[in-house]
């Protein structure tokens, strides 16, 4: 009898001490996903509204010569609501037609959420976020990125890093606004290049980054292989 109740003194030990850090890992998980959730659609529509210089509010600290910003969440969203269109991908839907001619009616871009900004009537560009793994220097981790296309579709208006693993100070420049601007108005025809050893002249070319020339080859591939997919999505598909 003593024996079995040293049998059930030690399962209940064992549960109760594998019981305890998995719980407190759930509690833990269902307090912050929401957080997390809300951080990266907050840091998402900033995204979108800095490509298109749309003004949302920011507020300023200087705390020992060092400036603090902190964004108004709610703020973001209104101004994102009013401005930006969202057209969500829509499903694929059939006609009957001769055999060997099938298309679909309708065909989503490319799957992808796609982020309009029209102006007084007129476009003035759209958007989608691409997320892919094996880019850059550490092809073992995601790179994501909203990419910004005027409304001609092969001219780029911008491009924002949303996530990346890169080494800071190195190919962590990518978040640099020196790095992104380049990018505004190249051509995405027939594709973007990233040059080293010279200066970027071309209507297609940006400089590398100094020191990280995987991260900037990444960069370029990461983009023409996105768009390449972005334009493959734009017509009917063959059968």
């Amino acid at each position: 009898m003593k024996e079995l109740k040293k049998i059930i003194l030690r399962i209940a030990s064992i549960i109760l001490i594998t019981f305890l850090p998995c719980a407190g890992l759930l509690l833990v998980y269902f307090y912050t996903s929401p957080k997390i959730a809300e951080y990266y659609d907050v840091k998402e529509k900033r995204a979108v509204l800095d490509i298109f210089n749309i003004p949302y509010r920011v507020s300023e600290k200087n705390m020992v010569g060092i400036t603090f910003k902190s964004y108004d969440k709610k703020d973001i969203k209104d101004v994102f609501g009013n401005n930006i269109t969202v057209e969500e991908p829509s499903p694929i839907s059939w006609e009957i037609q001769l055999a060997g001619t099938q298309t679909s009616k309708k065909k989503p871009i490319s799957g992808k959420r796609i982020y309009k900004y029209v102006k007084d009537g007129k476009l003035q560009g759209l958007g989608f976020v691409e997320s892919k793994m094996g880019y850059g220097y550490n092809k073992s981790s995601i790179m994501s990125l909203f990419i910004c296309v005027e409304p001609d579709m092969e001219t780029l208006k911008g491009i924002e890093v949303l996530d990346h693993s890169e080494t800071p100070g190195l190919g962590g420049r990518i978040t640099e606004e020196q790095f992104k601007r380049q990018f505004s108005g190249k051509k995405l025809r027939p594709k973007i290049f990233v040059v080293k050893g010279r200066k970027a002249e071309g209507d297609n070319e940006v400089d590398a980054i100094t020191g990280a020339t995987n991260t900037s080859r990444g960069i370029e591939a990461f983009i023409n292989d996105a768009m390449k997919e972005f334009w493959a999505g734009q017509g009917d598909i063959p059968w």
